[in-house]
């Protein structure tokens, strides 16, 4: 049988339609390869890339940094490990034509948001003793910020107390002009009794100038009595504002222990009446002293000029002519004020003013160990992250409650403080986190002011709390004022004493912080340290005298942590960056934290080509995205 080689036409199209379906369909796989071949090629380029993370910056401080200024750097980095991908991808026919970097963060940016984030990834990995939850942490900040605003109250009301002791001394220089007066009235009077004229005028004289003296010497007592008003009224209108941060009972007792001060202004305001009326009496009483010395002269003009022709005449009557005087002189009445001053005992007020005074003066060398010495590190560089990157913190950026604390435990780990033994150049490093001073003296100095308030706002809770505290407090207050017609001033002195009694514990809880012992956070009586003897003795001495730590209570390092957990934390982040950069650039200068890469997005064109098709033109360009970050 003879066979034919030939095919129909139409089977030729249908073979044409297989070929070109299956050649299609290879194509189309060969393009998703590509396309996966280039996501797979570029994801683990940008891993690679990121690999190359700072040694040092992760073995000192846990911290993912790529050191990368610009994008072209990152670009130049990307493409060399893609290279071997690209040689090696076989019937993808791929080539890398450019790389074009659509986003790079750096560590600087963000407001500091990108290390918080490094610092909590790594932080969530953390084992920790005691570690307070959110509502923990609701609870010590509400503490912590009650303590500011019993300060800050207290602060005002202790300047009150000192204005109103000025007031009282206002007071005091017009009784002592009174009694000045009355003593020249009285010398004027012996003058008389004596007929001796000149010592008289002189005496009378030196009363008038005396005299002269009450409208200014009254002056001044209206202003400082109108100063304390206005400034009481004000820190009454800061109380109002202040409740919502106090417990209702700090609150009623606050209230309670400052309620004297209105009761102050009242009486001053009582005895203002009487003060005022003391020039016009000075004015009503200076025509009879120079009608009483022109009377003196008559007299001594008769007993000069006295003549008589009588042998018999003994002369003139002087007992009777100086009479005429002395009736006169009598009506000169020096007034006694009903109210005298409140400061009976100024001594034990100077004392305790005393205690304040170190905060401007040497609180340093009160609370720091003997022999213990400063470090003299500087911390001023134009390059720190502070000075070329730190930005506005935008509004609900601010960290949550946890994440500070956690951010306070990384800071305690890995930064120096004053009890660190490690030597360096500049050591407090912590406490330029809380202060963000340029020196290390500046930031310690400033760090324990911080503390040393912290401290004074919560000892203070207790005392308003302590029933026996507050009789001690205002028991020494009595014996400063004297006088029990001046209960209101009493009270403020009472609540001065019971304010600077706060601040000496203060001092005692911070040198014995600084002397690496743990102080409680919630005082009890039977860890309060300072009695109010010792208090006065603080005062007089300049010196402090620590009792034993608290087991139970927290060391120098957690109150740092407090002041961190209440601060500003997008500064902090700063200052973070600043440390690390300082520390980092002693072994690399050049290193930069604004240089160093959190995240980035690159985008690669790449040429591919067509297997089947393409004509005269087989290639064309694939995109490729990737993107990482620490």
């Amino acid at each position: 049988m003879r066979k034919s080689g030939q095919i129909t036409v139409f089977f030729s199209l249908a073979l044409l339609c297989i070929f070109s379906l299956m050649c299609g369909l290879l194509e189309s796989a060969r393009i998703a390869g590509v396309r996966c071949y280039l996501k797979l090629a570029a994801d683990s380029s940008m891993d690679s890339v990121f690999s190359r993370y700072h040694k040092e910056a992760w073995e000192k401080y846990r911290l993912f940094l790529l050191e990368c200024e610009n994008g072209d750097e990152l670009e130049q980095a990307w493409k060399g490990f893609m290279e071997p991908y690209m040689d090696s991808s076989g019937w993808y026919f791929t080539d890398m034509e450019q790389a074009d970097t659509t986003q790079l963060c750096h560590i600087t940016d963000g407001g500091g948001q990108y290390l918080k984030q490094e610092i909590l990834d790594y932080m969530k990995y953390g084992i920790f003793e005691n570690m307070t939850d959110e509502k923990g942490g609701e609870a010590l900040l509400k503490n912590l910020k009650e303590a500011g605003a019993v300060k800050q109250l207290a602060g005002s009301f202790r300047d009150h107390e000192r204005e109103a002791v000025r007031l009282e001394r206002a007071l005091e220089d017009i009784n002592d002009s009174l009694k000045q007066q009355k003593a020249f009235w009285q010398a004027a009077y012996e003058g008389i009794m004596d007929y001796n004229g000149p010592e008289f005028r002189r005496e009378a004289d030196r009363l008038e100038r005396e005299m002269n003296r009450i409208p200014a010497l009254v002056k001044a007592y209206e202003k400082r009595a109108d100063d304390l008003k206005t400034k009481i009224n004000e820190t009454n209108n800061s109380l109002s504002v202040a409740q919502e941060e106090l417990s209702q009972e700090i609150r009623e007792t606050l209230k309670e222990d400052t309620s004297c001060y209105e009761s102050y202004i009242d009486q001053a305001g009582e005895r203002r009446k009487e003060i005022q009326a003391l020039p016009g009496k000075m004015e009503q009483m200076k025509p009879i002293i120079e009608r009483a010395k022109e009377r003196s002269f008559e007299v001594e003009s008769i007993i000069d000029h006295w003549d008589s022709d009588d042998e018999e005449d003994e002369g003139p009557d002087l007992s009777e002519l100086w009479n005429s005087v002395r009736e006169i002189w009598y009506e000169v009445n020096i007034p006694v004020l009903s109210y005298s001053n409140g400061v009976k005992d100024p001594e034990k007020q100077k004392l305790l003013e005393q205690v304040e005074g170190f905060l401007q003066t040497g609180l340093l060398s009160l609370v720091l160990p003997e022999g213990s010495e400063i470090s003299t590190g500087i911390l001023s560089d134009n390059s720190f992250p502070t000075v070329t990157s730190m930005e506005e913190q935008e509004p609900g950026m601010e960290a949550g409650l946890v994440d500070r604390l956690l951010f306070g435990e990384y800071c305690g780990r890995f930064l120096t403080s004053f009890l660190s033994e490690e030597d360096k150049e500049v050591k407090y490093e912590l406490e330029y986190l809380v202060s963000g001073k340029k020196t290390d003296e500046e930031n310690l100095k400033q760090t324990v002011t911080n503390v040393l308030m912290v401290r004074e706002g919560m000892n203070l809770i207790h005392i308003l709390s302590d029933s026996q505290k507050r009789e001690e407090a205002k028991a020494l207050a009595a014996l400063i004022t004297g006088s029990v017609g001046l209960a209101p001033l009493t009270g403020i002195v009472a609540f001065f004493v019971m304010s600077i009694w706060a601040l000496g514990e203060a001092i005692a809880d911070v040198k014995m912080l600084l002397e690496g012992k743990k102080v409680a956070f919630l005082k009890s009586r039977d860890t309060w340290k300072l009695s109010l003897n010792g208090l006065l003795e603080l005062g007089s001495t300049g010196t402090c005298t620590v009792g034993s730590e608290d087991e139970k209570g927290i060391d120098y390092t957690a109150y740092l942590k407090l002041l961190l957990f209440m601060g500003e934390t997008m500064r902090q982040y700063y200052r973070l960056m600043d440390v690390i950069q300082m520390n980092l650039c002693r072994k690399q200068a050049d290193f930069r934290m604004a240089h160093c890469v959190y995240q980035a997005e690159i985008r690669g064109i790449v040429k591919s080509r067509h297997m089947f098709f393409g004509g005269s033109n087989p290639f064309y360009p694939v995109e490729v995205r990737t993107e990482k970050a620490y």
